[in-house]
């Protein structure tokens, strides 16, 4: 789960490492000048999004005026496409030097960033500056200890500060292990011409298996893509969580102006699946995926999910690659068609593209045969001769003719 940067400083606050001054403020909130004494500020638009700053998402304000008038400017726009709901108005630190840190898994192993430079320019640093950038693995049972800290952040740039930086380091190493993280990133750390060191800027993400742990915050459901999430996406969720056997609902996502259904299995294809569909003209208007043999009744459930989708609906097309243990029949026959077979309303001429291999799928292909044959569902049957891209041009083929058809139809 990726935190919002207010949520990560909290914890990070709660752990205590240092983060500048400041309050959350959304539309709901009342004047700004009722909520913080702060006579100078930074205005910070609440998105989980990296580059804010340069897409105009971070405002510096030196008087009351500035701060009141860019809260009011940033909660009436978008960033990204995303509404902007919340923007966290912080002291408007006296900065002296700007720095980089962070601790990721990289193959598996923790690993420190470290940088002498930070702030807006930190991508181009790995080709205008790559001595002064370090990436050092740490070991997962020795941890990190001040020599490895100081060696790392020497090495970085830091002098004259490593000393006071390292320990932060260390507290920040703590923090990644203790909050089950997988990314903690500081952008930038800053030092103020009073010598002390803040935690500036915080991207923060948290192990899905592990959020549990942060119930008493509340935190939002909140999808990869930052934005809040639609009335199917946590309908989706919810399915997802009726039993543990399986996946269906964790990934989903409603896209504006497409018309075809994607129910997508394994992550490997559906990048795949996803890319080819784009790179053809074709226009996803749901896609979720379902995998680690999820139970039929889940399957049918997410399916059932996708077709109340708002818009027209061109095809349906059911992707993935050769199972090894997910039971093609169960979640093909019982949960997709099952599900489908389910909406009353359902335009039986909507192609529904199958490409799927795996266990019982000559039981399953024999199946569908039988209900296109019997109930007159327009299915196509394809399996692992054809390729995801053929797949990909067939069901945008289809999705196309089928909304041609559909525009000719209407009076």
């Amino acid at each position: 789960m990726k935190l919002y940067e207010y949520e990560g400083k909290r914890l990070l606050a709660e752990a205590g490492l240092k983060v500048p001054r400041g309050v959350v403020v959304d539309s709901e909130s009342g004047p700004v000048e009722n909520l913080t004494d702060l006579t100078s500020a930074v205005v910070k638009a609440q998105v989980l999004r990296g580059n804010r700053g340069k897409a105009g998402g971070v405002l510096s304000c030196p008087t009351r005026a500035r701060i009141r008038e860019a809260v009011s400017t940033l909660l009436k726009k978008e960033l990204f496409g995303i509404p902007i709901t919340k923007v966290l108005v912080e002291e408007r630190l006296d900065i002296d030097r700007e720095g980089y840190l962070s601790v990721s898994y990289q193959k598996d192993r923790p690993t420190v960033i470290a940088c002498s430079e930070g702030g807006l320019g930190i991508e181009e640093i790995r080709y205008t500056r790559p001595d002064i950038l370090v990436v050092q693995p740490v070991s997962i049972t020795k941890g990190l200890d001040e020599a490895t800290a100081g060696d790392i952040l020497g090495r970085a740039g830091f002098n004259g500060d490593t000393e006071t930086v390292a320990r932060i380091l260390i507290d920040l190493y703590g923090f990644f292990i203790d909050r089950d993280a997988t990314l903690v990133e500081i952008n930038p750390i800053i030092k103020t011409r009073s010598g002390e060191w803040f935690l500036a800027d915080a991207k923060i993400e948290i192990d899905d298996d592990a959020v549990y742990r942060l119930g008493r915050y509340n935190l939002p459901e909140r999808p990869g893509s930052g934005r809040a999430p639609t009335k199917l996406e946590q309908l989706a969720h919810q399915n997802d969580l009726i039993d543990n056997r399986g996946a269906a609902g964790r990934m989903f996502y409603e896209l504006e102006d497409g018309n075809i259904i994607i129910l997508a299995a394994g992550g490997g294809t559906s990048a795949e699946a996803l890319d080819a569909l784009f790179l053809l003209g074709g226009k996803p208007a749901i896609f979720t995926e379902h995998s680690g043999n999820p139970t039929a009744e889940k399957v049918k459930g997410i399916t059932r999910i996708a077709l109340q989708y708002p818009g027209p609906i061109d095809a349906v097309w059911v992707i993935g690659g050769r199972a090894n243990f997910t039971d093609i029949y169960e979640t093909v026959v019982e949960g997709i068609l099952g599900g489908i077979r389910e909406i009353p309303n359902f335009d039986k001429t909507t192609p529904i593209v199958i490409r799927r291999a795996g266990p019982r799928d000559d039981e399953s292909f024999e199946a569908l045969r039988r209900i296109r044959a019997t109930e007159g569902y327009n299915v196509y049957l394809r399996g692992m001769a054809t390729s995801i891209y053929e797949s990909a041009r067939m069901v945008t083929y289809l999705a196309n003719k089928h909304s041609m058809e559909r525009k000719k139809a209407q009076p």
